[in-house]
């Protein structure tokens, strides 16, 4: 992604080397050597990568990451949230990046932020997507696609899971009590998709985001949810996931949503393009079964979690749109990509909703 405009990156660093000398004294001297945009991250919060030294030769490489200026999509970034549930992934022994500390104080950096450790593995690629280019296209085996994408499937699973009881999932978005369990994600995104958005938007857009809200389920019991369930959001090594990332969107909710995301978005980044889905990559029946075998839920009713998945992504990628052609007038208009999927998508929730 391009480099943020966060404001001036020296006075970032110097805040940053006083937040870690307190943290850590007995590194004399610490010092930020260099610090960088990641070449490949997410568009929500800001991610700086630090090259940290102090006295014996000593270093370590560190993450950092704070709320942007100005976002593309989300209207708020609780990242104290974000620290939190990556806290709750290393207690429950799953992938997550060794965690420094969250700073509440905006004073050090113009925003709250958390540091972390650096991970070493690879990110699936976005842009362009892994399907048309990358490490995983141009060095995976098909088997080693299927391994890798099984994998990542196995902890969102696990994620599922994890006893709500157990942990403080008290900053989480959830349904009130008496209300659906998918009804905080349906006032999420219907905040997202303002009036004026949808008067520009594809009208299939807006048809789909209707026949969800008439027809949303209530059979299933509430999970923690990732919320952003990509293999694009995993770090692996050796084929293994290390590090599972980007926590902005996590909530309470049925985890169907998660297991929609993980294939829709995916299919939507491929095939949406124009490109077939790369060999050994599971198709959706499998990735269901294997969901359901390791969770012990059901998966009936998927149509509308695929409908669900896909009008999501088509209103965030609405949202980027209009920011891409602010920043650039010359781009003129960008088609979504998405759209193709939903007519079929619809008839299907339809049918299953008639009893047809």
């Amino acid at each position: 992604m391009a480099e943020q405009d966060i404001g001036d990156l020296d006075e970032i660093r110097s805040g940053i080397e006083g937040w870690l000398r307190d943290r850590w004294p007995d590194r004399k001297g610490l010092a930020i050597r260099d610090l960088q945009f990641p070449k490949a991250s997410g568009e929500s919060s800001v991610t700086l990568i630090l090259d940290t030294t102090w006295s014996g030769g000593h270093a370590e490489k560190l993450v950092f990451r704070m709320a942007p200026p100005a976002s593309q999509v989300f209207e708020k970034h609780d990242l104290l949230m974000q620290f939190q549930m990556m806290t709750i992934l290393a207690e429950e022994g799953l992938p997550a990046p060794p965690l420094v500390g969250y700073e509440a104080d905006p004073s050090i950096v113009g925003s709250d932020f958390y540091v972390m450790g650096f991970c070493d593995g690879r990110i699936p690629p976005d842009n362009p997507p892994f399907h048309m280019a990358g490490w995983v296209k141009d060095e995976l085996s098909a088997a080693d696609r299927e391994t890798m994408w099984r994998n990542g499937l196995d902890v969102v699973a696990a994620i599922h899971r994890i006893d709500l009881e157990k942990h403080d999932f008290s900053r989480l978005p959830r349904a009130a009590a008496g209300e659906p369990i998918l009804a905080q994600e349906i006032r999420t995104f219907d905040s997202l998709f303002k009036p004026e958005l949808r008067a520009t938007a594809d009208p299939l857009i807006s048809e789909g985001w209707q026949l969800l809200q008439t027809t949303i389920p209530t059979d299933a019991e509430p999970a923690f949810c990732w919320g952003d369930a990509r293999v694009g959001n995993v770090i692996f090594r050796e084929l293994a996931p290390v590090a599972i990332l980007d926590w902005e969107m996590a909530n309470v909710s049925d985890p169907r949503t998660d297991l929609g995301w993980w294939i829709w978005v995916d299919r939507c980044n491929s095939e949406g393009l124009g490109v077939a889905r790369l060999p050994g990559l599971p198709e959706p029946a499998d990735v269901y079964r294997r969901w359901s075998e390791l969770t012990g839920r059901a998966v009936e009713g998927m149509a509308w979690f695929e409908l669900f998945a896909v009008v999501r992504y088509a209103i965030i990628l609405e949202l980027k749109f209009i920011a891409m052609r602010e920043a650039h007038p010359e781009i003129g208009e960008i088609g979504n990509f998405t759209v193709q999927f939903l007519p079929d998508l619809m008839e299907t929730v339809r049918a299953q909703t008639s009893g047809t």
